[in-house]
Parts: C-alpha cells; structure tokens; sequence
C-alpha cells in the first residue's frame, strides 16, 4: 500500500501545487518534500552505495547520447508539439517561471530533480524486474497532468510511450548494474535537454 501513496505522490502535488497556487515551484517543492518523507519513512540501508555505483560505460555513454536527442528534438518539434504558437510563454508565466525563478528553475531541474525522482521511483520498483509495471506508468501518466495543456492531444500519447519506456530503462540499469548511476545521469541529460530547449525557445 505504501507503494501505491509514493507512486501518486507526482499527482498530489502537481494537483495542489499547479492546481490550487498556480506555481510550479510549489508543485516541485510538495513532490520533493514528499519524497524526502518517504525516503525517512523507507531508510534505505544502501542508499549511498546504490547512488555512487551502477556506470556500466557501454550502457552509460550511448543513454547520454541519446537523452541528449531531447534537446534537438524538443526545439526543433515544438511547433508541431504544441497546441498553439504562444501557449509555451503563456504557460510559463501562468505558473510562475519568469524572472529569477525561471533561471533557478533551470539548474534545479537538470540536476536536483533527476537525482530525487530516481532514487524516489527505483526504490518503490518491483523486484526482479520484468518489463512493465505499474510504477513505470504512473511515473509516466504524471508528467502528462503537466503537459496536457502544452502539448496536442495526439502527441501526448507519444510522449507517454516514451516516457514509459525511459521508465523502464531505468529501472532495467538500476536493477541490473545495482545502483542508480546511469539512471540519474541519463535522466538529469534528458532533463537538461527538455528544460533548456525550452530556455531557447522562449528567449528567442
């Protein structure tokens, strides 16, 4: 049961967060306030080790290549992605990233969140692993409640076939190799990529 309240946990906190204040700070803030309880409520005995292992190079190098494909493919896609021509900006100042927090946001999401949202997901993974579970389409249907608005009905569904895989390939290193490495670094690249093809699109 504990599994499933961390598996929602996303949908809580993008619903009070972007839902009730109209922030997505407040959205991050709640969904990471949730997982350091979680992970207090957890103790995981081999967290640390499990962080500072599983870099499998053959593995590791051709995930950043192609989670760097995020970038690429977000900027140069948009306009097919997006459910109107000025949404992107719109959205944006809607919920709070302008200014400084836009430019907070950037390092805080390439680098804090992948590393939280990892060790959040892979610790409430089934073990052994098989091919798909619940988790990876809960982690995957979260981000949609975010996206909805931005991006065509159509496209949404790609995107949650893509991160469904994603989730899957995750959890496949982080059980596999033994620690999370090449998970949080292909998933910070990935981030990096989406948040800072945005940057460009919007500064443009």
């Amino acid at each position: 049961m504990i599994n499933w309240f961390a598996a929602l946990l996303p949908y809580a906190a993008v619903l009070i967060g972007m839902g009730w204040f109209k922030s997505a700070w407040a959205a991050i803030g709640l969904y990471h306030l949730g997982i350091a309880g979680f992970l207090i409520y957890r103790k995981p005995p081999d967290l640390i080790r499990r962080l500072c292992s599983g870099f499998p190079p053959g593995i590791l190098i051709p995930g950043i290549i192609v989670c760097a494909l995020s970038a690429p493919v977000v900027y140069y896609l948009w306009p097919w992605l997006a459910v109107s021509g000025q949404i992107l900006p719109e959205w944006l100042a809607h919920f709070g990233l302008t200014g400084r927090a836009w430019l907070l946001l950037i390092p805080y999401f390439s680098l804090v969140h992948p590393v939280l949202e990892e060790v959040h997901w892979r610790g409430i993974a089934p073990a052994p692993f098989r091919l798909i579970c619940w988790q990876d389409l809960l982690f995957a249907g979260y981000h949609l409640l975010v996206l909805y608005r931005l991006i065509a009905a159509p496209w949404l569904i790609v995107v949650f076939g893509v991160l469904v895989s994603s989730s899957v390939f995750w959890r496949w290193t982080a059980t596999r190799f033994g620690g999370y490495g090449t998970a949080i670094l292909t998933h910070a690249t990935a981030d990096a990529g989406v948040i800072l093809a945005v940057y460009f699109m919007v500064s443009r």
